[in-house]
């Protein structure tokens, strides 16, 4: 299988024997965890000690990581699986009341920039990062995260109805059902294989760890991929931060926004009016946002945009990139560093009223035929323009390329 696209590899597994439960030993990935101190405390053999590594007295996180990684391999904790296969991934999960299931597997895939498209922009901190703890480990801890169009549903229905075998099934902390698996039938690895072959992938999530493959020349690096038409297909808005450097009255900023976007104010009553703007700004038919701002903690800003031109392309219409390039860039004058993110509505509203940062920009989701559309045309969305939810556990398997 050398030639192939795709193919089946021996990944690096827990003994379940030494580890006891695997829900307390996985955690998400890194660029998604707010404190590493909880994952420590859970278990002596957390993946958070591989995935984000701290420092220790003498020994940098990449060195401690690839010390930690080297003696868990050698006392057994990790062991390399006794056969090739592919690892089929099931996630039941709730969003806002309503049940997603999403299959997806893991195999190894051959890079080739003309099969594999990005759509977002990388940070050049957060490669470096990655690129040392890759390079220490020689290996992968977390995956880049691809989608494939299967719109006729034929690998999900082969990964569902496949022969194979259960490795883990648990609840994590965030009361989502994961079930992980071993392929067991040669044939129909084969077929998955075939049908995969045939079909270019979008990134969806792991641009810095994509990169960092191709500056190391791998020829192949383990993939989880999912079908872009399936029902457990969900993408969150990252929502944006800012923290200005300079002092800005919130009047001068709306003054800004004059012949930009019409300004509604909403008054924030309770957390039920949160939940009516999301909605809003969602439903809209033209690109919508929310402000909220330091300076008026008792309102939110519902900031309408008119609707691109018809001659517009994927980045135009984009609301993702109209609020952060368009609003926040180029209207408001601010400035990258200023910009940080969270997907968590709640925690902007906090971090807001505590006056950790000055303003929070709410918006609605990117759609997958978006990220589609940019990826298509060799465009670049802003950074952090999409959640694709729920993100794939760190821990359940590990690759090493060397």
């Amino acid at each position: 299988m050398s030639d192939q696209y795709t193919k089946p590899f021996r990944g690096i597994l827990y003994d379940r024997n030494r580890i006891g439960d695997i829900a307390s030993c996985v955690c998400p990935p890194y660029d998604i965890i707010p404190s590493d101190a909880a994952y420590l405390e859970r278990n002596p053999f957390n993946a958070v000690r591989l995935e984000l590594p701290r420092s220790l007295p003498g020994v940098d996180q990449y060195t401690n990581a690839r010390q930690t990684f080297d003696q868990w391999c050698s006392s057994g904790v990790l062991s390399v699986d006794d056969r090739e296969t592919i690892y089929v991934y099931e996630q039941q999960f709730t969003v806002e009341g309503s049940s997603y299931l999403r299959w997806g597997f893991i195999g190894l895939t051959r890079l080739d920039k003309d099969r594999i498209l990005t759509h977002e922009q990388t940070r050049s901190k957060a490669k470096e990062d990655r690129e040392k703890l890759i390079v220490s480990l020689k290996a992968f801890t977390s995956f880049v995260f691809g989608l494939y169009e299967d719109k006729a549903h034929e690998i999900d229905t082969l990964l569902e109805g496949s022969r194979k075998e259960q490795v883990y099934d648990f609840v994590d902390e965030d009361s989502i059902r994961n079930r992980f698996y071993r392929m067991t039938d040669p044939e129909e690895i084969n077929r998955l294989v075939a049908l995969v072959n045939a079909r270019k992938i979008y990134v969806a999530d792991g641009h810095h760890r994509l990169d960092v493959s191709y500056r190391l020349n791998l020829r192949y690096i383990p993939l989880y991929l999912t079908n872009m038409y399936s029902t457990g297909i969900v993408i969150l808005p990252y929502h944006r931060l800012v923290k200005l450097q300079g002092e800005r009255s919130l009047p001068e900023l709306l003054s800004m926004l004059e012949g930009h976007a019409r300004v509604e104010t909403v008054a924030f009553t309770g957390p039920e009016v949160l939940t009516q703007v999301l909605h809003t700004i969602s439903a809209s038919s033209e690109p919508a946002f929310a402000l909220y701002s330091k300076d008026d903690p008792a309102a939110l800003y519902i900031l309408t945009v008119g609707k691109p031109q018809a001659g517009d392309g994927p980045l135009e219409n984009l609301k993702v990139n109209i609020l952060h390039s368009g609003i926040l860039k180029s209207t408001l004058c601010v400035k990258e560093e200023e910009i940080s993110f969270t997907q968590d509505p709640h925690e902007l509203v906090r971090a807001v009223r505590n006056g950790d940062v000055d303003l929070g920009l709410l918006l609605p989701p990117t759609t997958v035929q978006e990220v589609k559309a940019v990826a298509d045309n060799s465009l670049d969305m802003p950074p952090k323009s999409t959640f694709f939810y729920p993100k794939i556990l760190t821990g359940l398997v590990y690759h090493r390329y060397a």
